[in-house]
């Protein structure tokens, strides 16, 4: 056998056996729930269920689809929830099959770079089994809405293996590769941006000439990047104010820096809540994070000239958490995720040590005892975390008892448990807790008073969105639903401007203007409430509900033709819609078409919509 075909052995053997690890981990993640934000970026997402959305993923954020704000721009990972839709609807099993698939590939780029570098196939295959396996990475893998890093970190490692290898051949493929692969790690996820910095560290690292013709259209890219974030997506980074100066952020990092590095070390406790606490510069953890930021760099720098990888790895880690760092301010101080790109360095480091450990003869059994022992050690964690990650209730349960200070947790129990149908005494105060914990959480305050509204407390939910209002003037859904809260206890007028504020902050609310148009009904205003449904009409022209209401009124003007075509409108969107048939059957009776009466009122009572007193009536004439 050929030293060439030995190494394509080895190389198969790698990939396959990568494969292989990677599934084994995480395979029992498959029958996973939506936790926390998937049940918004899909669950409840109308715009993925439709490719005619496609373009205005381009243009939005990631949550309009669900009536929210975000300050995240990723149509990548949009697209991917699209494709997956039209593929698995609602199935969560196919979301986490994606997932576990992109972290795959994600660990063999990884792997193809590393060789790429440094030629050692051995180095290569220890950082990628230990990155697949690492328990750090089930809230990238795991968690659904986690898709984000592995899309920007595959797309990332794509691009540089490709500016790695396009200058050498020439090649105009590779060059158009690289160029997408960037720009798909862009629309992927915002931290991506920092990708020319860490060419520049590999050009500094390996003492490689910077190729101008690969470099420049790499910061081309992100500086038009930065322009259209700053430009004609400004409006993404003004839906999140933040208050805190950076001199109160920077001891966070430093904490962060500590906590990061025990984590890859002692994967446990792991959770998903870390929020955006303060410390001080005297914090233990601070203190301690500092000390290992010196060790490490000054280290580094020390040791660049005999040990490249060790500097190239520890620049990566800090290079590549500086986005996400909390210098410059964002939702938290610190969560696993964000170490999905960073930890490349550190497995690097990981693989080295052991590599080295097992080249020695005298060290060589015990090093693979090592690397098997940390390999199943890590492999059972991540099995073990994702179960974290089954389902809502557990999930929030264990989050709560691990970071008891989450506001959100609790507000997300308090939707879990209302959702499993747990008893109002076990909702209520979950709310109550999140709004003890921050004071002005517009949306624990809205799900307060949701909760109380199907509790039949109707002046406690009146009181809650109220408070939500307050403390969220713009909040379209709770003056919605506190002209709900009016309608439903017959105070009609008092309804009416908080459905009127929702439609002019959002004018085509559908919910809002079809209570509107019933409010309007409800007081005999059939001029205003005809005008709000037509208006309806010309946003949706498939809500039969709406033309079956608009054909009431139209019946009432005395305007029978057009009340029942619009009857049959409301038939033919929802051929299963009883009301409108019964309704039918009303008009032919009082026009005296008693035949077609009775063929109306059996299709209405087939659905399930009885009308006894007009069966009665029409007993003479069906003898």
């Amino acid at each position: 056998m050929n030293n060439t075909f030995l190494a394509k052995r080895k190389i198969f053997l790698s990939v396959i056996l990568v494969i292989i690890l990677g599934v084994a981990v995480y395979g029992n993640s498959i029958n996973g729930e939506f936790i926390w934000d998937d049940e918004a970026l899909v669950q409840d997402n109308v715009y993925i269920r439709d490719w005619s959305n496609f373009s205005k993923i381009f243009s939005d954020d990631i949550a309009v689809g669900i009536e929210k704000e975000s300050n995240s721009y990723r149509p990548l990972q949009m697209f991917s929830y699209m494709a997956d839709y039209s593929l698995w609807k609602l199935n969560a099993r196919g979301y986490h099959l994606t997932n576990i698939v992109l972290h795959i590939l994600a660990a063999l780029s990884l792997y193809y770079l590393t060789n790429l570098l440094f030629g050692d196939n051995r180095l290569s295959f220890l950082t990628a089994i230990f990155y697949v396996v690492h328990p750090i990475h089930t809230e990238v893998v795991t968690y659904i809405s986690g898709r984000a890093d592995s899309l920007a970190l595959l797309f990332m490692l794509l691009c540089f293996i490709f500016y790695i290898k396009g200058p050498s051949s020439k090649s105009a493929g590779l060059y158009f590769l690289m160029i997408f692969s960037y720009a798909a790690a862009l629309l992927s996820r915002e931290n991506s941006v920092i990708l020319p910095v860490l060419l520049l560290l590999y050009h500094y690292s390996f003492k490689k000439k910077v190729q101008v013709k690969a470099f420049l259209p790499i910061v081309i890219l992100s500086i038009i990047y930065i322009l259209l974030r700053v430009t004609v997506l400004k409006a993404l980074l003004s839906h999140v104010v933040y208050t805190t100066t950076l001199i109160e952020r920077a001891p966070g990092f430093f904490v962060a820096v500590s906590n990061y590095i025990k984590l890859l070390f002692l994967p446990i406790h792991l959770h998903m809540e870390y929020g955006g606490t303060l410390f001080s510069a005297g914090d233990p953890k601070a203190l301690l994070g500092v000390i290992l930021f010196i060790i490490l760099t000054g280290y580094a720098f020390w040791k660049k000239e005999n040990n490249k990888l060790f500097f190239f790895c520890i620049s990566w880690f800090f290079v590549a958490i500086l986005p996400v760092s909390n210098l410059y301010p964002i939702n938290a101080y610190m969560a696993e995720h964000w170490l999905y790109v960073p930890s490349v360095g550190f497995f690097l480091i990981l693989a080295q040590a052991l590599s080295l450990f097992y080249q020695r003869k005298q060290t060589r059994v015990p090093a693979i005892f090592l690397i098997l022992a940390l390999l199943g050690f890590y492999s059972y964690l991540t099995i073990r975390q994702n179960k974290y990650w089954r389902e809502p209730v557990g999930f929030y349960e264990q989050t709560i008892k691990l970071a008891p200070d989450s506001s959100r947790a609790y507000n997300n129990l308090g939707k879990a448990y209302y959702e499993a149908g747990r008893e109002e005494d076990a909702v209520i105060p979950c709310f109550k807790k999140a709004i003890d914990l921050k004071p002005d959480f517009h949306e624990a305050y809205f799900n307060l008073g949701f909760v109380y509204f199907h509790n039949d407390r109707i002046e406690d939910a009146i009181i809650s969105y109220k408070r939500a209002i307050e403390l969220k003037p713009d909040y379209k859904k709770a003056y919605k639903n506190l002209g709900h809260a009016y309608h439903h206890s017959h105070r009609y007028q008092e309804a009416i401007p908080f459905y009127k504020k929702a439609i002019e902050l959002k004018p085509d609310y559908e919910e809002a203007l079809y209570k509107l148009g019933n409010v309007y009904a409800s007081l005999k205003k059939n001029t205003e409430a005809k005008a709000t449904y037509e208006k309806l009409v010309q946003i949706n022209s498939n809500y039969e509900e709406v033309y079956n209401n608009l054909a009431n009124i139209y019946y009432k003007d005395g305007r029978k033709k057009k009340a029942i075509a619009l009857y049959e409108k409301a038939i033919e969107i929802n051929p299963g819609y009883g009301e409108a048939y019964n309704n039918l059957s009303i008009i032919y009776y009082r026009q005296k078409q008693y035949e077609s009466a009775g063929e109306y009122l059996d299709k209405a009572t087939e659905l399930g919509f009885t009308n006894p007193v007009l069966f009665e009536k029409l007993k003479p004439y069906r003898q």
